[in-house]
């Protein structure tokens, strides 16, 4: 039985709010790119532990999805070298809330390439993102 997306999405969100704070606290401790490095084999690590709990749900999607697939991870394994970066110079307090703004980019790429709606309360929160991001970004001067 999988479990509802709302309770896997409170999950994440609280992992990922832990990952920034975690984030900080080693880029200090070390280089960025050091930090980067061990932060993914951290990752990996984590996916090990979860293998008992994927084999189950793990099915070949065959090819088509496969270089999909890789190039999300270099995206993310890259962007997280810059993360990285910007958390040891920067401010977590900033740093994190201002890395969200990438949630516009992945929806303006869902409504243009996946046909996915742009409603009136999506460009509200779209706004209000970006809004929120412009209040950060000048305390930040």
């Amino acid at each position: 039985m999988e479990m509802h997306w709302r309770w896997a999405l409170l999950i994440c969100v609280s992992l990922w709010g832990l990952w920034g704070f975690l984030g900080k606290l080693a880029a200090v401790r070390m280089s960025w790119a050091m930090a980067a490095l061990l932060t993914a084999l951290g990752g990996v690590m984590g996916l090990g532990l979860a293998g008992p709990w994927l084999v189950g749900r793990l099915h070949w999607p065959g090819w088509e999805g496969l270089g999909i697939a890789l190039a999300c991870g270099a995206a993310g394994g890259i962007g997280g070298l810059f993360y990285m970066q910007a958390l040891q110079q920067g401010p977590a307090s900033l740093v994190v809330p201002l890395s969200e703004i990438y949630l516009v980019i992945t929806v303006l790429l869902a409504v243009v390439f996946l046909g996915e709606s742009l409603t009136l309360r999506k460009l509200l929160g779209l706004g209000l993102m970006m809004a929120g991001a412009a209040l950060l970004a000048r305390e930040g001067m």
